[in-house]
Order: structure tokens, then C-alpha cells, then sequence
């Protein structure tokens, strides 16, 4: 970027340079307008009509991409919201599988064999 500034610059300077050496007047006929003036004024007129003519030749194509750069940025926000949903909804079955694969606490313990069963209110007691 600085080197394009740079050379900006340098063709000012020369545009200047140009301006005040050639300050005699000449005449301009374009098909049935005419008009004289300064040639520096002249070659002004002529290269700024030059610059505004690429402007508007190249706009379009700019004006596409940034419409491109713009939906591919809104595209991206969805995706990554989309991810992120996925993502959760992820982590939410990881933690039911896990919780399926885990045993459950409130099953009863495992009976040792040195344990005597106690009877219910309603069983004899085992002898």
C-alpha cells in the first residue's frame, strides 16, 4: 500500500511538472464542439475522463464481490450456527449414552454369602 501511495506521488509530481511547462493554449475540435485552452488543462480533463470511464467499467465487478463477500459471510453465520446446535445437541447424547451406560445406584447391593436375607412382614424368616 505504501508503495502505491509512493507512486502516487511521484506521478503528481510530474502531472505538475508537465502543467508548468506546457501552459500554452491550444484548440480542441470534437466533431462539431470546439474550444480552446490550456494543453495541461486539456490532458487533465482528458485523463480524469479516462479514470471516471475505468471507475465505471470495473464497478460492477466490485459491486458483485462485495455482494458475494457479504452472502458468503451471512452463509457462514448460519453454518457456524448450525454447528453449534450440532455440537449441543452432541453433548447432550453423549451424556444420556453415558448415563445408560453407567450403573445405576439405586439397584440392590449384591447379596455376600456370609449374609442372612431378612424376612418381609409378610415371609417366615429363613432358618
Amino acid at each position: 500500500m505504501q508503495i502505491l501511495l509512493i507512486f502516487s506521488f511521484i506521478i503528481a509530481f510530474l502531472a505538475i511538472i508537465f502543467a508548468i511547462q506546457n501552459t500554452g493554449v491550444t484548440s480542441i475540435r470534437f466533431l462539431i464542439w470546439e474550444s480552446e485552452g490550456s494543453l495541461a488543462l486539456i490532458l487533465f480533463i482528458a485523463m480524469a475522463a479516462g479514470a471516471l470511464i475505468s471507475y465505471l467499467v470495473t464497478a460492477p465487478n466490485q459491486i458483485k464481490g462485495r455482494m458475494t463477500i457479504s452472502n458468503q459471510r451471512k452463509r457462514i453465520a448460519e453454518v457456524e450456527s448450525q454447528l453449534s446446535s450440532t455440537q449441543e445437541e452432541l453433548q447432550k447424547t453423549q451424556a444420556q449414552l453415558h448415563d445408560m451406560e453407567m450403573p445405576q445406584t439405586d439397584k440392590e447391593p449384591p447379596v455376600e454369602p456370609g449374609d442372612v436375607p431378612t424376612a418381609g412382614p409378610d415371609e417366615e424368616p429363613a432358618v
